[in-house]
């Protein structure tokens, strides 16, 4: 809650980006292509957190390339050590975060696989150029769910459908 007053003031101030939280730990399981749960450094098994993407949006699981997409996102990170840069904390207690795994950004590399969407609802546009310009060249080779003509935004798949989990 401080987190969010403090973001909150921040915005009023016009400051549009306060520094990230770092955050170290593993990744314990992948629950789709943009969201997986984080074990904190020094933390056991129960005091996991779940983590949603900064930047991106995955198929859901009822979606065309949500098992793809899940399963790289799973090869990037599950059992393994990562970094999270905390962007935000959103309306479901979840870490709204860019993920490194090493030097990798795991958020950049789903974009690039043609397996998430750049969400750029609240994108700074400065910030995130680099996310836009993935999914771009994702689209123009055809990658991963981009070879499909008639793939639907997941925005717009849980707009039309409702939400499909409960923890979304």
């Amino acid at each position: 809650m401080l987190k969010r007053l403090f973001a909150f003031i921040l915005l009023l101030l016009g400051v549009h980006e306060s520094p990230a939280e770092i955050l170290q730990g593993r990744c314990s399981y992948v629950q789709d292509g943009d969201s997986l749960k984080f074990i904190p450094q020094g933390k056991e098994k129960g005091d996991e957190v779940r983590v949603r993407l900064y930047g991106i949006d995955a198929p859901e699981k009822n979606q065309e390339f949500s098992g793809q997409s899940r399963k790289k996102l799973e090869k990037l990170t599950r059992g393994k050590k990562i970094r999270l840069e905390v962007m935000d904390i959103d309306q479901y207690d979840r870490y709204v975060a860019r993920v490194y795994v090493g030097k990798t950004y795991v958020n950049l590399e789903m974009l690039k696989a043609g397996l998430a969407w750049h969400y750029d609802y609240h994108a700074d546009d400065k910030a995130d150029a680099e996310l836009a310009k993935a999914e771009a060249a994702a689209r123009k080779a055809r990658k991963g769910l981009w070879s499909d003509d008639s793939v639907v935004n997941p925005r717009e798949h849980r707009r039309v459908n409702g939400t499909v989990h409960s923890n979304r």
